[in-house]
């Protein structure tokens, strides 16, 4: 098997088969490819098995004992945590009518046996790379390429989850760019479109792969530092700032610049919307100080808001 397509992944595979000899080569050409493989020869064992493990594949024959390869897929539409998980249908079961209803069920393939384990491997790629292809354009804002607000929020939420069972900093920013309205209007929407992306690429040039950046809305972003204390923080942003700086410094008549608050995780919070709101309050503030600064949340800072600069 060593002509297999060498694409070697990190996936793990449910081979749901019910004839050990099929589901014996199954687990060869696939653990061959690079796959790490789970097997359960009925439909009633996969589901058993996919309550204790998570899996990025499931490749089910049609007709099983107890529970045929079609009911199995309707229990997995069923439950939110499974339907997501791409499917394949492999199957001596090759009629037109047998393949639209598995196609029809949401699976991502239906291939009939014998099959070509090379083909097989290869159409396999081929729905993990759409499924993952798709992935991506939900989770990221079509302008920038960063996050999206529902995901931004989502992988934040995670971090400060792992926080409470592990004691860690962590630094939440919210940031606005100074001016945009102003950008927008003198200079069109065109250019306001290039600011966002200078400044996207500027908040990302030089992080770790741990730090999480999103455009919340419009001309304002989240940054959440994993175990970064607020000094640290400060540091990094000033540093984006001075890079946001000379990346658009040819641009509109000069440089643009941004505002920024900052909170820390614990101590000024473990919630999402709560940080936000605190680094909010901070960047409104660094924008009364003067533009062009990173301000920390304290408590004593006027609990007030201003139109975006």
């Amino acid at each position: 098997m060593s002509d297999l397509p060498d694409e070697p992944q990190n996936y793990t595979v449910l081979v749901v088969e019910d004839d050990p000899h099929t589901a014996e080569l199954l687990a060869y050409t696939l653990s061959s490819a690079g796959f790490q493989v789970f097997t359960a020869a009925s439909g009633p064992d996969a589901l058993k098995k996919l309550e204790i493990v998570m899996v990025d594949l499931i490749v089910s024959d049609v007709m099983m004992p107890e529970m045929d390869g079609f009911k199995m897929r309707e229990k997995i539409v069923q439950d939110t945590v499974l339907r997501d998980i791409p499917f394949v249908f492999l199957t001596a079961k090759g009629t037109s009518e047998d393949q639209i209803r598995g196609l029809s069920s949401g699976a991502d393939e239906y291939v009939t046996k014998p099959f070509d384990p090379q083909v097989l491997i290869a159409r396999i790629h081929a729905v993990l790379r759409r499924r993952e292809n798709f992935s991506r354009v939900a989770r990221l804002d079509t302008l920038t390429g960063l996050l999206n607000r529902t995901t931004l929020e989502r992988e934040v939420q995670r971090e400060l989850a792992r926080i409470k069972r592990y004691p860690a900093d962590g630094s939440l920013v919210f940031l606005d760019i100074d001016g945009f309205k102003q950008v927008n209007d003198t200079f069109g929407h065109a250019a306001g479109d290039r600011a966002l992306l200078q400044l996207a690429s500027a908040l990302t040039k030089d992080i770790r792969s741990v730090d999480i950046v999103g455009r919340y809305g419009g001309e304002e972003f989240v940054l959440y530092f994993p175990e970064t204390p607020e000094p640290v923080g400060i540091r990094i942003v000033e540093r984006m700032m001075a890079m946001f700086r000379n990346l658009s410094k040819d641009e509109l008549n000069g440089p643009l610049t941004f505002s920024a608050g900052l909170a820390e995780a614990p101590r000024d919070g473990v919630d999402f919307a709560g940080l936000v709101e605190k680094a909010d309050q901070a960047m409104y503030t660094a924008k009364r100080r003067g533009k062009a600064q990173v301000v920390p949340w304290r408590p004593d800072l006027a609990d007030t808001t201003l139109p975006a600069l």
